[in-house]
């Protein structure tokens, strides 16, 4: 057994049975296609390589062998590799990584020059979905042709998964993104068409200039909400509060820290869909001191308001139908009997306990339609239940 073969299914089985043809052309950026490679095989990919002439001079095909367990296609043989390996029924998906400006523009004008460009062309022409990566010097990226070829590439169908603008340097997206993205185009896409916003994280009210009240939310359940709406085709918002978790990338984000805040940003959701509100929002505001309060005070004492509810100010804005509630409570029986009597008003309602902050694993349970599912696993299965759940 190849080593490469040790490592599938380690992150999923998202992409069991998928085969992913990987191109890399001559970005200095190609050593990250050695661990985009792997990554791919630990959602369940097989994937096979190819290489330009010139990505080998910077990344030897050895390397990648070892990555994929597959002998990279460097140069197109009587076997037709481009099309044996990349037209629809072989291939799944062809992701482009990095991608250059040369290499973009080949395509655009439809060069088939080299065992990439065939590879890319020939998918492209058959319907299998290409994914290109680019990475560059910012002057390449900005260089009205290269732009114009980018905007054909969508035009003829490519997903392009935009750079990281650093500096003068256009670099290449972060691996979860470009995951993501492939994930995204080989499922099931029953969201397709949807705007969804998902509002997660923790809220924290100022207590004075440096300290706030918050909790133990880590923001877990909302990234997973996040990654099974996107990859499942819909477009997705994430409104966010303060998160132990890493807020990904490949999804429109935009930040809030108090409720007030919050509140301030709602008259924007009435485009969407559905609106997942799964915050852990403060239920009591400090009345904030100026400066920062002394360190040697015995007995301070906090003078605590309520807050406003945001769900309140929703139901207002985009009516009950639309929102799927999120419910915490300590106790199982309080819980249910709160979650039961909201459902009769939101599309939907999640319940969970507040012994699950910040764990992998939790118990949910669903109310909808009057029904009630009780669940207990991971919360990207979770996450995928409640997207089943959601229905039209």
């Amino acid at each position: 057994m190849h080593p490469s073969e040790e490592i599938k299914f380690e992150k999923s089985r998202k992409l069991e049975g998928k085969r992913i043809c990987l191109c890399i052309t001559s970005s200095a950026a190609c050593i990250e296609a050695f661990y985009l490679c792997r990554e791919l095989i630990r959602h369940g990919a097989d994937v096979n390589v190819f290489m330009s002439e010139k990505a080998t001079k910077l990344i030897h095909p050895n390397l990648m062998e070892f990555a994929s367990g597959k002998k990279p296609v460097v140069e197109l043989s009587g076997y037709t590799e481009h099309v044996s390996l990349c037209r629809k029924g072989c291939c799944d998906a062809v992701v482009v990584c990095p991608c250059t400006a040369n290499t973009i523009s080949k395509i655009a004008l439809g060069i088939a020059d080299n065992a990439v460009t065939s590879c890319v062309l020939t998918a492209i022409g058959s319907k299998v979905p290409v994914i290109v990566v680019p990475a560059m010097h910012l002057s390449l990226m900005k260089n009205d042709s290269v732009e114009k070829n980018i905007e054909r590439l969508k035009e003829m169908g490519c997903i392009i998964v935009e750079p990281r603008i650093e500096g003068e340097r256009a670099k290449i997206a972060d691996r979860e993104t470009i995951i993501e993205n492939v994930i995204r185009c080989v499922r099931e896409r029953d969201l397709e068409g949807k705007n969804i916003l998902i509002i997660g994280g923790a809220s924290a009210e100022k207590i004075d200039d440096i300290r706030v009240l918050t909790n133990r939310s880590s923001g877990k359940f909302a990234i997973e909400l996040v990654r099974e709406c996107f990859e499942r085709g819909a477009y997705v918002e994430f409104w966010h509060g303060w998160m132990r978790e890493k807020v990904p990338d490949y999804v429109k984000s935009r930040e809030f820290e108090s409720v007030e805040d919050l509140l301030k940003m709602i008259d924007d959701c009435k485009n969407f869909d559905f609106i997942f509100v799964c915050a852990a929002l403060s239920n009591y505001i400090p009345e904030p001191m100026d400066g920062k309060i002394p360190s040697n005070i015995r007995g301070l004492t906090l003078d605590l308001r309520v807050a406003p509810r945001l769900i309140d100010k929703l139901r207002e804005i985009v009516g009950e139908e639309r929102i799927i509630a999120f419910k915490a409570e300590e106790k199982e029986e309080d819980l249910i009997k709160k979650a039961k009597e909201m459902s009769r008003v939101f599309h939907m309602v999640v319940g969970n306990l507040t012994s699950s902050f910040g764990s992998d694993r939790t118990k949910i349970w669903i109310f909808k339609d009057g029904d009630v599912l009780e669940k207990e696993d991971k919360k990207d299965k979770l996450a995928e239940l409640i997207i089943d759940k959601l229905g039209g």
